[in-house]
């Protein structure tokens, strides 16, 4: 596999874990996935049910402390020709849509739209990528999102690779502008490969400034993530289980009305996943992830675990 074949693929686990309701989080690669094949046409469709123990929407501080759960459907493509061994092009277009069996509105609907480029000019590698984002909260327009990210990198040996990236994103919350806004972000992450690229071990930082357009919303932000990826054989195919934490903190800037004092969140995410293939394009996936979002704000002060179970296609 070429270097700028990797690094897109790095770069396209952020595209691929970025669900619109996090997308002001803007992640950075935590999921890479490392196929090959000669057909420039991808795609993966999956569907299956979910568990929240306490439907929310962190975005906007709204969490309803009950339980429910949710159909959930995931489809993504991505286009990638070839264009020589020193230089990447894709796009791609990916939706998810969960629908609750209580709380409609909640019912999340996701498109994102990306574009990714990049060149290996032996050094290091150049990369940037254009993504624009739209979803809808209980069937009305919710959220709309622009954002750019260059980037560069570099592998050195076979076993460590090296990426850094700026990422500007620009938000629009539909009958909330109070909150829209845009953000500067940097980030880096190192990844350790083992027994080729079956195995690694991901550390990252990121640094995040966001200005909106109600000052109480203004923050600056640390993140520090951690994830283990293991690809292991069963039958004909590979098996994958992956592990990862994060931890956010959010100091902001102005005074939060409702409670008469500067807000302070500290996040702590954990998530678990494993997929197996079930045939040739085939696969089952199991996924559990917890929240404990601490804050001063009442409102966004909570704890969340969600658990779902898919059946997927990928070609």
């Amino acid at each position: 596999m070429t270097m700028s074949r990797t690094s897109r693929l790095l770069a396209a686990g952020a595209v691929s874990a970025l669900t619109i309701a996090t997308a002001a989080a803007a992640p950075a690669p935590e999921k890479p996935e490392l196929r090959e094949g000669p057909s420039a046409f991808s795609a993966e469709f999956s569907a299956g049910v979910e568990y929240d123990d306490n439907v929310s929407v962190i975005d906007i501080d709204n969490n309803t402390g009950t339980d429910d759960f949710a159909a959930v459907f995931d489809g993504e493509v991505e286009f990638a020709p070839d264009i020589g061994d020193d230089s990447s092009f894709a796009l791609g277009y990916s939706f998810s849509q969960s629908l609750y069996e209580t709380f409609d509105d909640f019912n999340l609907q996701s498109h994102l739209a990306s574009v990714d480029a990049s060149h290996d000019l032996g050094i290091f590698e150049i990369g940037g990528a254009y993504r624009f984002a739209h979803s809808r909260l209980g069937g009305s327009p919710f959220l709309t999102l622009h954002q750019f990210s260059p980037s560069l990198s570099r592998f050195f040996g076979e076993s460590l690779y090296l990426r850094g990236e700026y990422t500007y994103t620009d938000r629009n919350f539909i009958g909330r502008i109070d909150r829209d806004g845009d953000s500067h972000a940097g980030a880096g992450d190192a990844y350790f490969f083992m027994n080729g690229a079956k195995t690694y071990i991901a550390l990252g930082y990121r640094w995040e400034k966001e200005d909106a357009v109600d000052p109480q919303f203004d923050f600056q932000g640390d993140t520090l993530r951690a994830r283990f990826s293991q690809r292991f054989p069963l039958g004909t195919r590979d098996g994958h289980f992956r592990i990862g934490y994060r931890y956010e903190n959010r100091d902001y800037s102005s005074i939060t009305p409702s409670i008469s004092a500067l807000r302070e969140d500290k996040r702590h995410r954990f998530n678990a996943e494993i997929e197996v293939p079930l045939g040739k394009a085939l696969f089952t996936r199991l996924n559990a992830e917890y929240g404990d979002f601490q804050s001063n704000l009442p409102a966004a002060d909570f704890n969340q675990t969600v658990v779902s179970a898919r059946i997927g296609l990928r070609f």
